[in-house]
């Protein structure tokens, strides 16, 4: 019986789990999803800037094969991200 209810009334963590899907971004979506009330160049500048400035961040995205020219991340790459700044 508890599990039938939980499959129809997932917890607030199962909800979130289920929102955030680790994928290929480019800069612009995952700079929205940080930043949504920016517009997407102002989002996408702001986590950029966000990254730069961060040194641990940066050494693990190149680690992972991150060049600064690149416009998609791979997953793995995004997963560095959200490793450092948490979840958007």
């Amino acid at each position: 019986m508890k599990e039938d209810r939980e499959k129809k009334h997932p917890l607030p963590e199962d909800e979130e789990e289920e929102k955030w899907k680790n994928r290929s971004f480019s800069w612009l979506e995952l700079g929205i999803l940080y930043s949504p009330t920016l517009t997407p160049a102002a989002a996408s500048r702001r986590l950029k800037a966000w990254v730069l400035a961060n040194k641990v961040l940066v050494s693990l995205l190149n680690t992972a094969g991150w060049n600064r020219q690149q416009r998609i991340m791979t997953p793995k790459q995004v997963e560095c991200i959200v490793e450092i700044l948490g979840r958007p």
